[in-house]
């Protein structure tokens, strides 16, 4: 059973992205590299999604003011702390003037490690993303590329399955085309022959070589399991 296995049903692919979302960036590639080796169209549309602060910080002011003043003061505070003056500024002048000096005032008082600076950003895109699950905001007006269809599962999904997949089988040389005139006495059509009896073995060779790739990362899955 893949890594993605378990997300293929309908909901499933929010779930996974928010579990990349709250991973931290080392993780999140690990999980990412993963997946790209059982679906690199999966892999794709993931990275397309995924919500950052960095990504919030760029949404319009009339957006980041039903963010930031459903979010803790503390939260946003420590998630804003050590960020460029001018990044601040532009960022809590969508607040009222008594909103933004509360949370400057909880910047200058607090001196948060790297620890609690980075486990509030991550709840601060929990929380945004909760919001775009209540309608509180709607990507689709505020960031349309990040907007996820309602059956992005069955399109990917779709998409997949029309791609040719191999079977792990090797080939078989018995299923070589037969070739018009093919005989010991036809050096052209012996060469031919010969040509494509090499080609099957390079196949085979080939999808012996994925199937090894194959069980080297359900090993590596299997440990990313055991850490996460």
């Amino acid at each position: 059973m893949g890594m993605l296995d378990r997300y293929k049903k309908k909901g499933g692919f929010y779930q996974l992205l928010q579990l990349l979302e709250t991973s931290p960036v080392a993780k999140r590639e690990q999980f990412l590299t993963l997946i790209a080796g059982e679906s690199p169209i999966w892999e794709e549309a993931l990275r397309k999604k995924i919500l950052t602060i960095t990504r919030v910080y760029s949404w319009d002011g009339q957006y980041l003011v039903e963010i930031f003043s459903r979010v803790q003061p503390m939260t946003l505070a420590y998630a804003l702390h050590g960020s460029p003056p001018e990044q601040i500024e532009s960022l809590l002048s969508c607040l009222p003037p008594i909103s933004k000096r509360k949370i400057t005032d909880l910047m200058a008082e607090t001196n948060p490690s790297a620890a609690e600076k980075g486990t509030c950003v991550s709840k601060m895109v929990s929380e945004v993303r909760g919001f775009v699950s209540q309608g509180i905001i709607r990507l689709e007006k505020v960031d349309p590329e990040l907007h996820i269809p309602e059956n992005i599962e069955e399109l990917l999904n779709s998409s997949v399955h029309s791609i040719p997949v191999y079977s792990n089988e090797p080939a078989k040389k018995d299923s070589a085309p037969n070739i018009v005139g093919e005989s010991d006495d036809n050096p052209a059509a012996q060469q031919e022959m010969d040509f494509l009896k090499r080609k099957v073995n390079q196949l085979a060779s080939e999808v012996n070589a994925l199937k090894h790739e194959n069980t080297v990362l359900k090993d590596k899955l299997s440990q990313i399991k055991k850490i996460a």
